[in-house]
């Protein structure tokens, strides 16, 4: 079996100019990593991996004073590269890892190919080790199948071709040694400020004709560490470029034209009319007739079915879930082996009993799950994210949210206390039936880890069910941030606004005004970064239903609105329940029976 380690690299960073070329201790950076990867004795071939374009010949000349091979292949498309590389030297298995990352560890790259050997896994990520100390171990029938799948020429960034399809074998190595578990940690060359860190590390541990050990590293940082603070502040600008590189496109491969509705109240009855509006004309709806509609308007001109025999006879494509809370999972768990897609609409459920085993069943089908946070496809949201990406604003401290609406006006033909939202076995209450702005806050703020809060009642509406009529959450996040949401069935008229506070900036969003406006540090006066007092809200949930069918349509299995989004909004909600009850701040639990990997 014939082993290559592919070194990807060019010359043409802006941010860093030339920086593989940058010389230490009398040699570029480029021939130290070459050193450490000479240690990895199960390696057959070390092939600098670049361009066949003039700019980035010099790499030849490095190639050629370490003994080592060198690939010119396609400037953009790596995976391409990466094939056209292992094809010409005749490999069976290759490592890889952008060229750099100086402080790559050869005794990792080493278990990677012993780990290969054990689970042929497609690929083999170390994401535990320090950003720029790991290896990725990749299968080359795995790469070709990728490269079919793929429906770009630039692949600069390709992690998301392997993981989000849900058809390969990814395994992620087990670091056991925790003093090596350092996820957060980021040893890679893309800035200046890297650069210093990497010559102090080299001053104090180079020796010459000797590689330090990632031990040695990490002592030394330990000891002084004032040296990861060199580069610490680079971590949020490093995660927005890889977030805006790493989106693939993958080919078409089904067609979407039938599709089922379960539940046909308001949303089920929009979501008929939005996909004629886009072209998907066959349409059925199981119908139970135990909610408001017993009848549907004749217009939407869809074939009614009594029972779940009749659906699946029928062989929808996809499916979209909008019937009570509390019939989420078990309506999905029936529609997923005989559909693409299921679209379900916020919340997932109003338990987390039975997510495992519907985890299961989506890997075992490849069905993809889509959940409907329409408010994501809201032009507010999606101006706000550009600007956090494209301003030099750093760490989002504070989220403080509130969302409230009179309940009695949400249907107004409707008894308010008849709806699912007031029922407790249904899955109602104001936290899980305004879930979105818990959502947004974990899409915007990161991982939650901690929650605490109060749920309260109002005499002023006529519910008898223990269901939250108001609550009021608290986030704590793994980025540090902290989110303050407000959620009520109070509020007249219906309210709903935000702002999110930056170390250098703040953004402030109101959705009545269909307006958000921000300012940071280097400008005097806030700006208006969108306004539409005539937005169509209809257009939101239009733009939802397109993304869900394109996912569909490629097969793509994870995505940003896939099951773990929903799951982790449940968490928090249920969490919350509990800390209202305890009167105290509880951790949301990590089992992993709930992480859709």
């Amino acid at each position: 079996m014939k082993i290559g380690y592919l070194l990807i690299g060019r010359l043409k960073s802006t941010r860093l100019p030339n920086k593989l070329l940058l010389k230490i201790k009398g040699k570029t950076i480029l021939s130290h990593l070459i050193d450490r990867l000479k240690l990895v004795d199960k390696v057959n071939e070390i092939i600098i991996c670049t361009s066949n374009l003039e700019q980035d010949k010099p790499l030849a000349k490095i190639a050629k004073e370490n003994q080592v091979e060198c690939f010119f292949g396609n400037p953009d498309d790596v995976l391409v590269r990466m094939l056209n590389a292992a094809e010409k030297y005749k490999l069976d298995y290759i490592l890889t890892i952008t060229a750099d990352c100086p402080f790559v560890d050869p005794y990792y790259a080493n278990a990677i190919i012993d780990k290969f050997h054990k689970t042929n896994a497609d690929l083999i990520r170390q994401f535990d080790l320090p950003h720029g100390a790991f290896s990725y171990g990749i299968k080359i029938d795995a790469l070709k199948k990728v490269i079919e799948l793929k429906d770009s020429k630039n692949t600069e960034v390709w992690g998301r071709y392997f993981t989000d399809t849900g058809i390969f074998n990814v395994v992620d190595f087990d670091v056991k040694n925790k003093f090596h578990k350092r996820p957060e940690l980021r040893m890679t060359l893309d800035y200046p400020e890297d650069w210093k860190f990497i010559k102090t590390i080299f001053n104090k541990l180079y020796k010459k004709g000797q590689v330090f050990s990632l031990d040695d590293i990490l002592r030394l940082i330990d000891k002084n560490p004032e040296i990861a603070d060199l580069n610490k502040n680079l971590k949020t600008n490093f995660i927005k470029n890889w977030k805006k590189q790493s989106e693939i496109k993958l080919k078409k491969k089904y067609k979407v034209s039938k599709a089922v509705i379960i539940g046909c109240g308001s949303i089920g009855q929009r979501h008929i009319k939005n996909l004629k509006m886009i072209g998907i004309n066959s349409i059925l709806a199981l119908r139970s007739r135990k909610g408001h509609y017993k009848t549907l308007p004749k217009n939407l001109n869809v074939i009614e079915l009594s029972n779940w025999r009749e659906v699946i006879k029928e062989k929808p494509d996809i499916a979209i879930i909008s019937n009570p809370t509390s019939l989420h999972l078990e309506s999905a768990k029936k529609l997923i082996p005989h559909v693409k897609g299921i679209l379900i609409e916020k919340p997932l459920s109003n338990s987390l009993t039975g997510v495992e085993q519907l985890i299961n069943l989506i890997k075992k089908n490849n069905t993809i799950l889509f959940m409907g946070h329409n408010l994501m496809f809201h032009p507010i949201i999606d101006n706000i994210k550009k600007f956090m990406n494209s301003n030099n604003i750093g760490e989002l401290l504070n989220f403080q949210c509130q969302v409230g609406h009179w309940l009695p006006d949400w249907h107004p033909h409707e008894d308010y206390k008849k709806t699912y939202f007031s029922k407790k076995k249904l899955g109602g209450g104001v936290a899980l039936t305004l879930i979105h702005e818990i959502h947004l806050a974990i899409e915007l703020a990161g991982k939650p880890l901690e929650v605490c809060g109060m749920k309260s009642k109002s005499s002023l509406l006529e519910i008898t069910e223990d269901i939250d009529v108001i609550s009021d959450v608290m986030i704590k996040h793994g980025s540090g941030c902290v989110s303050q949401i407000h959620l009520d069935f109070i509020q007249k008229p219906l309210h709903r606004s935000g702002l999110l506070t930056f170390e250098r900036g703040w953004i402030s969003y109101d959705f009545n005004a269909q307006k958000v406006i921000a300012q940071n540090s280097e400008n005097s006066l806030p700006k208006v970064l969108w306004s539409d007092i005539n937005y169509d809200n209809n257009k939101m949930y239009v733009q939802e239903l397109k993304c869900f069918i394109k996912y569909v349509e490629e097969g793509r299995i994870k995505h940003s609105n896939d099951i773990q989004s929903g799951i982790e909004s449940l968490q928090v909600v249920k969490t919350f329940f509990r800390s209202d009850k305890k009167k105290e701040i509880i951790k949301i639990s990590s089992d992993k029976k709930f992480k859709f990997d």
